[in-house]
């Protein structure tokens, strides 16, 4: 496991993950996991808004609370996304 002394560090190495993971696949998707008021909301809408490393706002979609975010330039749209009912009966 790699300790990180700071969140610059943290970020250039996952800026570095994807841009490899990117030469051998077309998307890539990266998951947020941590407690409530923890800064995965935050972090998904700075990303969104700014960009990340070598990728600019248009290139990410953030996904929160089953809205799915997109910077196209001019609009900012947000699609909503219900899961289908998973429970269903056994007969």
């Amino acid at each position: 496991m790699k300790i990180y002394q700071n969140r610059s560090q943290l970020l250039e190495q996952l800026n570095q993950i994807c841009i490899q993971t990117l030469k051998e696949k077309p998307r890539l998707i990266v998951a947020l996991t941590g407690l409530c008021g923890s800064g995965k909301s935050t972090l998904g809408k700075t990303i969104r808004k700014k960009g990340f490393g070598n990728f600019a706002p248009y290139q990410i979609a953030v996904i929160d609370d089953n809205v799915m975010s997109l910077n196209l330039f001019i609009a900012r749209p947000k699609i909503r996304n219900t899961p289908p009912n998973t429970i269903s009966k056994i007969i």
